[in-house]
């Protein structure tokens, strides 16, 4: 079974992002959007649990000013269903260490900190070894700029599909 001890899933999502915050809002108040793209693991260390990680890239565009992000770190997931199941829903918990440039086109602006990430899902099997994904996840980032003295905290709220490939 996909989710069966000592199984691995490799998948990859890619996810629309709308962020809101003090660290993603512009001077006029308007949020970001950016499109996401995250390639990620697991090994199941147990029937049903799953031990990983994920990195990610997201690239948003507000205005005249671009935002890169590039981020790292380890997940777990736990999924519901048993043997023959044909969909597999799952929640997950991630910590991530990310990396923020801006580009405001004369000058970039730096940024790095911690992203907790919690949300859930489903895989809906689309033969033995292949599943679509769709996740929904609520991400609290804790942002410091190079050379500040405090940092900044946001969210993101990101809704993905992606597909996931099971070795068992």
């Amino acid at each position: 079974c996909a989710t069966d001890k000592g199984s691995n899933m490799f998948g990859i999502i890619a996810g629309f992002v709308s962020a809101g915050g003090d660290l993603y809002e512009d001077d006029e108040g308007n949020s970001s959007t950016t499109l996401l793209i995250m390639p990620g693991m697991a090994h199941f260390v147990s029937t049903d649990f799953g031990l990983g990680g994920d990195l990610l890239i997201l690239n948003s565009k507000q205005g005249e000013t671009g935002l890169s992000t590039l981020g790292l770190g380890p997940k777990m997931m736990y999924f519901f269903g048993g043997p023959g199941s044909k969909t597999y829903p799952y929640s997950t918990v991630a910590l991530y260490y990310v990396r923020n440039t801006i580009d405001y086109g004369k000058y970039d602006y730096t940024s790095s900190g911690i992203r907790f990430k919690f949300g859930g899902g489903a895989s809906i099997m689309l033969a033995d070894h292949l599943g679509l994904l769709m996740e929904a996840s609520y991400n609290l980032d804790n942002l410091e700029a190079e050379g500040a003295k405090k940092s900044q905290s946001g969210n993101m709220l990101i809704v993905s599909v992606g597909l996931a490939g099971f070795t068992f």
